[in-house]
């Protein structure tokens, strides 16, 4: 058992900065927070899983990597704004929002001047938004890859072609779904909250009817009731 607040060296400890990053695309980091009996999120919002210890490794994460990936179901659910905190190159990491419908409010608070997120969709919703587009065109970079759905491999390969060394990924369970399927993941940090979550469990993540897919436990910590793991992938 450790004490709250936490040292920030020990958390160094326990996440470690990546190695050997793959050359062809960032190292995935994926950051989820669910109750034993996997409920993620309690009215509506992932922060009534969440709680201090967790929301300082939330944060910790955050000013450990290069850019966070997440969609924008959860960044509209979540009020995501962009990071302001610098991080591992020493300056804010990018926000990435994956979206296939383009299904943006120009007011969301992600949107913004100062710091740009970057938003990756379709050729096919591009094509179809164009207007939409251009009422947050000041606010943000929109780039395309994949048709009709986004082609994860493909984006992956441009980040790291800009700089991205590694990615957070802070969901929701259907972006982490797709990169885990892909291959794409290589370490999901997971807190276990100490509650019973109301309403029906969702999970961190849906591989349907695909093979199971290994992960080894590299290491743990507890905190004021909440149990931090950090799994690696194969």
């Amino acid at each position: 058992m450790r004490d709250f607040p936490l040292d920030a060296h020990e958390l160094e400890n326990f996440y470690p900065a990546p190695t050997k990053p793959p050359p062809e695309r960032p190292w995935i980091r994926a950051n989820f927070a669910t109750t034993p009996n996997g409920v993620v999120k309690i009215d509506g919002a992932s922060k009534g899983v969440s709680g201090p210890p967790d929301r300082e490794v939330f944060a910790f994460l955050r000013n450990h990597c290069d850019a966070v990936l997440v969609g924008a179901s959860t960044a509209r659910k979540e009020n995501y704004s962009v990071p302001k905190n610098l991080g591992t190159a020493g300056k804010a990491p990018l926000l990435i929002i994956v979206t296939n419908s383009m299904d943006l409010d120009d007011r969301a608070q992600f949107l913004d001047k100062g710091s740009p997120p970057l938003i990756v969709t379709t050729e096919q919703s591009l094509s179809k938004h164009l207007s939409r587009i251009d009422s947050f065109s000041d606010k943000a970079t929109v780039i395309t890859f994949g048709r009709e759905s986004v082609d994860f491999r493909e984006l992956l390969s441009y980040l790291r072609s800009q700089g991205i060394g590694l990615l957070l990924c802070e969901g929701g369970p259907q972006i982490f779904s797709q990169l885990l399927t892909q291959g794409l993941v290589d370490e999901l940090c997971l807190t276990i909250s100490p509650r019973i979550g109301p309403g029906e469990p969702s999970g961190i993540v849906n591989i349907g009817n695909r093979p199971q897919i290994e992960m080894s436990l590299a290491s743990f910590f507890e905190v004021d009731g909440y149990l931090f793991c950090r799994y690696l992938a194969g």
